[in-house]
């Protein structure tokens, strides 16, 4: 199954902008935490049941990032047991409050590092039960760690994402979605950035408007000469499988293992990109 390109983040008080949502990213995060005023958690909870009740297939790919204060916490959970959602965002995760989550729920969980005691527990968040990837608050990290926000200088970060990518592969998670920009006036510096993240080894995006979410189904998606080379490997790798041939070559190159692994992925992902959401 391929991973999802895109994490759309919409208000959970907003069931219009979530069932439009969902109708071009491949997941909609519908969010109870920062999108949603203080005293507005009650009614958010309240309007968003409808939008995972009444469409299962809508619902399918409808995260729902939660709070993690103690009191709306419990709220949370409290609303959404038993309901069809297909995941929930951990905001700060902590090893403490993940474990928490975990133990409550039988949904997937993505934990979204924004601490430095969160980045330095990486790899044990990795591991926690119901955990299906990791990824970075990178606005939050970067004012918990002292450092610049990422659209000033991405550079003190560097450490912190190589760091959540290697801990999500140790534990043989997902790959984690790259962290949010505000970027939106800038589509071409958007795009680079998108590709940039992919080749440390994040895979697809978390979006925080709309356009953004067509930008990175563009930037990851695989020319027509990837796919043709990819389609060359697969196939001189199945019939080297069938000849009982341990050794590959295609055009004058020994073919490995992890070529062949990512030759796949780049079909799988094209294949994807031909079934967009409904």
């Amino acid at each position: 199954m391929v991973n999802p390109r895109s994490w759309l983040f919409c208000p959970a008080d907003r069931p219009d902008r979530l069932r439009k949502a969902a109708g071009s990213a491949d997941v909609v995060v519908a969010d109870l935490e920062d999108a949603v005023h203080v005293d507005g958690k009650r009614a958010a909870r309240e309007a968003l049941l409808p939008v995972l009740a009444e469409d299962p297939d809508r619902a399918s790919r409808i995260w729902v990032r939660i709070n993690n204060d103690e009191h709306d916490l419990d709220d949370d959970l409290a609303a959404l047991r038993g309901l069809p959602v297909a995941g929930i965002v951990v905001p700060k995760a902590e090893s403490a409050v993940l474990r928490e989550v975990s133990s409550r729920t039988e949904v997937p969980l993505l934990a979204l590092i924004e601490t430095a005691t969160g980045l330095w527990q990486a790899r044990e968040l990795a591991t926690v039960e119901r955990v299906r990837s990791l990824s970075l608050g990178e606005y939050d990290l970067a004012d918990d760690l002292g450092v610049a926000a990422p659209e000033v200088d991405a550079e003190p970060l560097r450490w912190a994402r190589s760091r959540v990518v290697a801990a999500a592969a140790a534990a043989g998670l997902a790959p984690p979605p790259a962290p949010v920009s505000v970027e939106l006036a800038d589509p071409d510096s958007y795009t680079a950035d998108t590709q940039r993240l992919q080749r440390f080894g994040f895979f697809g995006r978390m979006c925080i408007h709309p356009q953004q979410v067509a930008r990175v189904h563009d930037a990851i998606r695989p020319g027509s000469a990837e796919v043709a080379r990819a389609r060359e490997v697969v196939h001189a790798a199945d019939q080297a499988e069938r000849d009982g041939h341990a050794v590959l070559v295609v055009d004058g190159r020994m073919i490995d293992a992890p070529v062949v692994r990512r030759a796949r992925r780049v079909l799988d992902l094209a294949a994807a990109d031909r079934t967009e959401p409904a």
